[in-house]
Parts: structure tokens; C-alpha cells; sequence
């Protein structure tokens, strides 16, 4: 993982909502948010291990997600 990045335990959310216009995208049971001071990018790791990448305002409509395998980091590209 990038060392810049600061985490955060959020796991009372039940879940997470972005809107990009009307088009929601929902991420349930999220447990850690990575943001890099000063940034608006950041990165929500659920409860199932797939991280969602949020890009910066401005970057409508796009978001990144993934699955690492057993043991790896979640948050690293």
C-alpha cells in the first residue's frame, strides 16, 4: 500500500453512496477508507474485500473496483 495514504474505520456505515448525476453507485458494508491527506480520490474496502477506487471530483461517472486474492493488500494497485 502506498504509505501516503491515511485509513480510516468506517465500518458502523451500513453502506456508501455516490451520485454522479443521477447514476448512484452504492457500496455496502464498507469497513476502511484509504484517502491520501489533501486528496479527493480514495479507495472503500467492503466487507467482502473488493476495493472501490472513487475518483476525484470532477471525473464523473467512473469508478474502479477490484478483488485482491487471499492475503494480498487490498488497497495496493
Amino acid at each position: 500500500m502506498p504509505t501516503n495514504l491515511k485509513k480510516y474505520d468506517i465500518s458502523d456505515e451500513r453502506w456508501r453512496e455516490y451520485d454522479w448525476e443521477g447514476r448512484i453507485y452504492r457500496i455496502y458494508t464498507p469497513r476502511w477508507l484509504y484517502i491520501r491527506p489533501g486528496g479527493t480520490t480514495h479507495r472503500v474496502v467492503d466487507s467482502g474485500g473488493v476495493t472501490h477506487c472513487v475518483p476525484s471530483v470532477g471525473v464523473m461517472g467512473c469508478v474502479l473496483r477490484w478483488s485482491v486474492k487471499e492475503g494480498e493488500n487490498p488497497v495496493a494497485f
